[in-house]
């Protein structure tokens, strides 16, 4: 049997036959796929936490501009009772149920106010506003209104007619029962 040439490594003494350097440049490429692998998992696992972190916080970015625009659409709502001249006109007589609400002129005013309120209620039935802040913040008109005996002159205040105004007033006495002081502390739209 012809002796095996050997090669030795530059710089070095060792002399191996090619058989024997090949199981050394194996071992090696095994450690270096190994090391890569490792390193490679580890930067796709740090791009998937990062990329979740952009998701959770792209996720609360729209949550707060969602919330931003039901507090605007919410705040313009209430701004409309004293900012449209028939609305504010019954808002000034309502609580004390004035006599001049009883008075010809004021009846399309006073079905102008129902309708606003209607569609608060609307708006509470179908989830687009919060309850309780609605209720705190137009329960009370809501209540004056139905009760009102003045306001009553010149409109049919049925509950077939006005059954979300009806069912609106029931959950605001309710609230307005359960929250003599005001607000609960933890309120938000």
């Amino acid at each position: 049997m012809p002796a095996q040439a050997e090669y030795c490594a530059v710089f070095t003494q060792k002399c191996l036959s090619m058989a024997e350097w090949a199981v050394y440049w194996q071992s090696a490429g095994v450690i270096a796929t190994t090391i890569f692998g490792i390193v490679g998992l580890l930067k796709i696992y740090q791009e998937l936490k990062r990329l979740n972190e952009q998701r959770e916080k792209d996720i609360s970015d729209k949550e707060t501009a969602a919330k931003l625009k039901r507090t605007e659409f919410f705040l313009a709502q209430h701004r409309r009772l004293f900012d449209d001249k028939d609305l504010y006109s019954v808002l000034c007589l309502i609580d004390a149920d004035s006599p001049k609400l009883a008075e010809e002129e004021m009846w399309d005013q006073k079905r102008k106010l129902l309708a606003f309120l209607e569609e608060i209620a609307l708006l509470v039935s179908s989830n687009q506003i919060n309850k309780d802040v609605a209720l705190y913040m137009f329960g009370y008109y809501a209540i004056c209104a139905q009760e009102g005996k003045n306001f009553r002159v010149g409109i049919d205040l049925s509950r077939k007619y006005w059954e979300l105004l009806y069912r609106f007033v029931d959950d605001a006495k309710i609230y307005l029962k359960n929250n003599e002081n005001g607000p609960p502390a933890n309120m938000t739209l």
